[in-house]
């Protein structure tokens, strides 16, 4: 018992410390692994809390309505140079970006920012737009490209290195150091291309790899350039680390109806009042934009990414990953508390349940500090540990206890029978694990060797029991492998059997597998008497007998041993037909309610009404000749010898004594013919004392 707890605990120990080693490796020193380790943790976004809007941001797209306009007045649309313009399509004409910023300026906009790059001087035509940009500086903000540049003239430099990309030249004239209109569009995706973090500040230096620098100026993403307008920048991080943040789902306002009178007068803009002390970001949202990039909610456009971004400064919705040294640590303890898991709970089915629990539980207080606290912690690791190392150690304990079991199985089956073994070891709530026994109908065989006791007495020993063994060894495989019955036990020579106590196909089929192996003995041990009889060593002669009926099966004994065995007058009556063998000079003795059950299946001969030692009923007996199939065919005599027997039990000796007579003469030796002829002639030389029954009762066993 002590010896199998330490095993077990060996086995848990080493799957556990396995599978979390090898998460742990996995997880620290495998790039691809790590790409699968996020796509976990993104399910965490998908299907958790989003950031709540801010209430002071609108975003103001330019989508498919502003360009398509079909759902404008044509009298309004004519009357209207910006919608006219946007009509044109995108890119939208540079002179549209005035008339967009006078009218929100107008209205009280808090900060403007568009999330578009003016990259291309359009000379005169830009000069409008300088003057805006020129005249409003301190609310509004444009987009500009952090992008690779050639220093290669510059000494100890790269030829490519990030710099950030002004405007066209007429909207925004050269100064020194960074325009504060200007904000960076870039976002730089994590290692598996997905965007979850954004940089609020930097430097081009940090920007490049080369650390910070006291001196070097900091450059504004566009999100931290428009709460700088908006006298907002205390809500900014302070560092220079890129943040990861919740991403929010903000609906948009078609930038077409602030130019369109009725829109803009009514309920929801209120001639303007909407968009007083409001932050606006204005900038393209459709399925014809291409700015898109991959998020843990799928590709979003970029200008709905910056809103995500500068909601989350506003509202302070910012995300905290586990550190690395806590990451290790929540995969160590999900491997302990599959450990722990495999030694409290040992039967595998619960245990699975509840590592499957676990694995639920962990993601769903996962998804809960997500929602709650905005704690980003690991998903995938962690569920491998946990149900990786128990089902491993399920799996690794089943294939021990599978071998054990395999080889208890075979140890028991040298003594006890296959079925028995099955069923205790296979089924443990069944009967024979307990003391209780339970009735059942059963085909119960005896085989005895006649006259072993003389043999014994003068035989070698050791030679006697190689023989009998031998004996043995057949005629167990005709039992337990030819036919599928239970070996009860040897007595001595004799060997006990029975079909239907344990394992069951029907009545008929257990009757007619005793019957073939009872066959199968008289045949198998032919061939081993001849066998004997060229190496010089006894002949053995044996009786069957083979009876049918309800029985009690169950398991006998002690404390000290125990047995699966049958039990009832069925068992002794078979042991009885056995004793029957002998007398009438056959091999074979079935009962009545056998050849019920078989008659149409072998060739059956009557032999006697008989009431053996013990019983009170008579019980019809048979001898079995052979199967009944296409190489058994009944007998000539048989006819005669059925005939005869009718005849004797109605009492008319001299008749059936003529009938015998005749059998004797087409069955040259049948010792049944020879004992039935010598009854007869004493039955007519001495009648019977008042009615015939026709029974012989045996006063031996």
């Amino acid at each position: 018992m002590v010896s199998g707890k330490r095993q077990h605990l060996r086995t848990l120990l080493l799957c556990c410390v396995v599978c979390t080693g090898l998460v742990l490796a996995l997880h620290i020193g495998v790039d691809r692994y790590r790409d699968w380790e996020w796509k976990a943790r993104d399910q965490l976004a998908y299907h958790g809390r989003k950031a709540v809007s801010a209430p002071q941001l609108t975003f103001l797209a330019i989508d498919n309505r502003s360009l398509i306009q079909d759902d404008i007045n044509p009298q309004d649309r004519e009357a209207s140079p910006a919608l006219k313009m946007m009509q044109k399509g995108w890119p939208f004409p540079r002179a549209i970006y005035p008339l967009i910023i006078e009218r929100l300026m107008d209205a009280g906009a808090r900060a403007v920012c568009f999330d578009i790059l003016f990259t291309t001087p359009q000379g005169e035509l830009d000069e409008p737009l300088r003057q805006v940009l020129e005249k409003y500086a301190d609310r509004l903000v444009i987009g500009a490209n952090v992008e690779p540049r050639d220093q290669g003239h510059m000494e100890n430099s790269a030829r490519l290195r990030l710099a950030l990309a002004p405007p066209a030249e007429t909207l925004i004239p050269p100064v020194a150091g960074v325009d504060s209109r200007l904000g960076f569009v870039n976002f730089w995706p994590d290692i598996d291309l997905v965007v979850r973090r954004a940089y609020y500040r930097s430097t081009i230096l940090e920007l490049n790899g080369e650390g910070p620098m006291a001196d070097a100026e900091t450059i504004y993403s566009l999100a931290a350039r428009t709460l700088q307008k908006a006298g907002l920048e205390s809500r900014l991080p302070a560092t220079h680390e890129p943040r990861m943040f919740r991403f929010s789902d903000i609906r948009a306002l078609s930038l077409q109806e602030i130019f369109v009178p009725q829109r803009w007068t009514d309920a929801t803009l209120q001639s303007g009042a909407y968009f007083r002390d409001k932050i606006v970001f204005i900038g393209p949202d459709g399925n014809w934009v291409k700015d898109e990039l991959q998020t843990p909610h799928g590709l979003m456009i970029g200008p709905r990414v910056h809103l995500s971004a500068l909601n989350a400064a506003l509202q302070g919705d910012f995300l905290t990953e586990t550190t690395p040294w806590s990451n290790i640590a929540i995969i160590v303890s999900s491997g302990l508390a599959a450990m722990l898991l495999g030694w409290l709970v040992p039967r595998p089915l619960p245990r699975f349940l509840l590592l499957v629990s676990g694995a639920a539980g962990y993601y769903l207080a996962a998804q809960g500090l997500f929602n709650s606290v905005g704690l980003f912690p690991i998903v995938l690791s962690p569920l491998l540990s946990l149900v990786g190392a128990g089902t491993s150690f399920s799996v690794v304990e089943w294939a021990l206890d599978r071998r054990e079991k395999t080889r208890i199985r075979r140890t028991l089956e040298r003594y006890v029978s296959k079925d028995v073994v099955k069923e205790v070891l296979d089924n443990p709530e069944s009967f024979l694990n307990s003391l209780n026994g339970e009735r059942r109908p059963a085909t119960i065989l005896f085989s005895d060797v006649r006259g072993f006791t003389t043999v014994t007495e003068s035989a070698d020993p050791t030679a006697l029991v190689s023989q009998l063994n031998e004996y043995f060894r057949e005629m167990v495989k005709i039992v337990r492998i030819e036919q599928r019955g239970t070996l009860d036990k040897f007595i001595g020579d004799a060997v006990m059997a029975h079909w239907g106590s344990i394992v069951t196909e029907g009545k008929e089929t257990d009757a007619r597998c005793a019957v073939a192996t009872a066959l199968r003995m008289r045949e198998v041990l032919a061939r081993l008497n001849a066998d004997w009889e060229v190496r010089g060593m006894h002949h053995f002669s044996i009786g069957i007998g083979v009876n049918h009926g309800e029985v009690i099966v169950a398991n006998l004994g002690s404390d000290e041993k125990m047995e699966v065995s049958v039990i009832g007058d069925a068992v002794n009556l078979a042991s009885r037909l056995e004793g029957v063998t002998k007398p009438y000079h056959v091999d074979i003795c079935i009962g009545e309610s056998v050849a019920t059950l078989v008659g149409d299946a072998f060739i059956l001969r009557s032999l006697d009404l008989i009431k053996v030692k013990g019983k009170t009923r008579p019980v019809a007996t048979f001898t079995v000749l052979g199967e009944r199939n296409g190489s058994g065919t009944d007998p000539g005599w048989l006819p005669a010898h059925e005939e005869a027997t009718r005849r004797y039990r109605h009492g008319d000796f001299a008749a059936a004594e003529v009938g015998f007579c005749e059998v004797l003469r087409q069955y040259a030796g049948d010792g049944v013919s020879e004992l039935m002829i010598a009854r007869c002639r004493a039955l007519q030389a001495r009648p019977p004392e008042g009615q015939w029954t026709g029974v012989y009762e045996m006063t031996d066993k």
